[in-house]
């Protein structure tokens, strides 16, 4: 099951749009984890997928993503495909333009209902308050 946030920062006018994250039903096969993929993820997998070259799967849904370097934030599916040897095919990677650099995987914490080490992006700060929207399936 997987839930909704929205994170606020006490110091500056940061808030962000619905984050969501965790797992569902729809998670089971890479068929319906491409609903979840965007742009060049989607269309790397369902190339991969219709070569018959996947033998199995890894997500943790949908995750947050921050840049070490300026904290911006992306929200997105995670996945990692594997062959029949076990070679890794793909895996869903979140990329900050502007630093030219990958964004770190930030996990929540859904028993505190926080993101440890999670800053704004706005200002930097790191003490940002996380509030629970929904939990969906």
């Amino acid at each position: 099951m997987g839930h909704t946030y929205f994170i606020e920062c006490s110091r500056c006018d940061y808030s962000s749009s619905e984050i969501t994250l965790g797992v569902g039903f729809l998670f089971g096969n890479v068929d319906d984890i491409l609903h979840g993929l965007k742009g060049q993820d989607k269309k790397t997998v369902q190339f991969l997928n219709n070569r018959k070259t996947i033998h199995h799967h890894y997500s943790r849904g949908y995750s947050l993503y921050q840049c070490s370097n300026c904290h911006s934030l992306e929200n997105k599916c995670h996945l990692v495909l594997y062959n029949s040897k076990g070679d890794l095919l793909f895996e869903t990677e979140s990329y900050c333009d502007p630093c030219q650099k990958n964004r770190d995987y930030m996990p929540e914490d859904s028993e505190n209902e926080t993101v440890p080490g999670l800053h704004c992006p706005k200002c930097h700060h790191n003490k940002l308050h996380i509030s629970l929207g929904a939990l969906w399936d």
